[in-house]
């Protein structure tokens, strides 16, 4: 197994790409996607003259950088140390493929001169990374279910991944409505042009998919959450459904005010963090009905709950 000291630097990673993925929602927010026009370097130099859009990039990229060299080095330690999983040892692969593919797309979003697909696929793979993260972590950890608890029926493992693909499905169409400069395709809510569903092509076809989708969002996870007030379940399983299911709410909140406020840049970074918190609760969830063990099934463990203020 790893060190303690070796958990908390990966819980480091955890918090350091969670803030890397808000940070790029503030660096398009702030219109600083181009601001260092090449790439890798900006401006021809390592570290540009400052300005305010050009810093935003610029610290983007050192950020990424910074994310980029902690993935490698704990991923080849976790790669090469034995006891630990081949789960583990996959999603280290996985975490390090995902950082090589997003320097490139880091690149083409510049070269590219900002393409929506292009955009929407690095916002993509950063949650790939940070769901990647984020397993490998909880993993480590080996923080399990209340050893009362048995399982949960399998109709709630398969909700659990349902509500982790919908977020997931939820998060692609926002980059898609961010990079396509949609989000103010439709200038009030809840109607769009004065109907529910104008129209489902188009820029605010784009709009209004992403809505419908935030309230089968909600109503998903709500489904989740109720089912396990109602059934009794685990504890932990409730308290990181009502997480999710506060997230969603306050993340409708956020896209509301997006709209009313004409996407104000501090409530987009918000919104973007949100969503990213969301898909973070809305895992550890799936995990612990799917994978967790209890905490009397794992060798040398004490009978009681490992709980920290942190991701898991």
């Amino acid at each position: 197994m790893v060190s303690e000291r070796f958990l908390r630097a990966y819980r480091f990673l955890c918090y350091e790409v969670l803030f890397l993925i808000a940070f790029g929602g503030s660096v398009r927010a702030m219109d600083a996607g181009l601001a260092c026009p090449d790439w890798p370097l900006c401006f021809g130099q390592y570290i540009p003259d400052f300005h305010i859009q050009v810093y935003f990039e610029f610290i983007h990229r050192v950020l990424a950088g910074t994310v980029g060299l902690l993935v490698a080095g704990l991923g080849f330690y976790l790669i090469f140390k034995k006891g630990v999983s081949t789960l583990v040892k996959v999603l280290s692969g996985v975490s390090m493929v995902a950082v090589l593919a997003q320097i490139v797309l880091g690149g083409l979003t510049v070269l590219m001169l900002l393409h929506e697909s292009v955009v929407a696929a690095h916002l993509v793979l950063a949650t790939v990374l940070f769901a990647s993260v984020l397993w490998i972590y909880w993993d480590l950890r080996r923080v399990a279910v209340a050893p009362t608890t048995a399982s949960a029926p399998l109709w709630q493992k398969t909700l659990s991944i349902v509500v982790v693909g919908v977020v997931w499905l939820q998060i692609l169409i926002g980059g898609l409505v961010a990079s396509n400069y949609a989000g103010m395709a439709c200038p009030s809510f809840p109607l769009c042009h004065g109907k529910l569903i104008p129209t489902l092509s188009g820029l605010v076809g784009l709009q209004v998919i992403h809505r419908l989708v935030a309230y089968l969002c909600i109503a998903v996870i709500f489904v989740l959450w109720l089912s396990l007030l109602k059934t009794k379940a685990d504890p932990n399983f409730r308290k990181w459904a009502g997480r999710a299911m506060i997230a969603v709410l306050l993340q409708v909140g956020l896209g509301i005010a997006n709209v009313l406020f004409v996407i104000p840049p501090l409530i987009t970074v918000l919104h973007l963090a949100v969503a990213t918190y969301l898909l973070g609760a809305t895992l550890r969830v799936s995990y612990l009905m799917i994978w967790a063990k209890p905490v009397a099934h794992l060798p040398g463990a004490r009978e009681q709950l490992v709980e920290k203020p942190q991701f898991g």
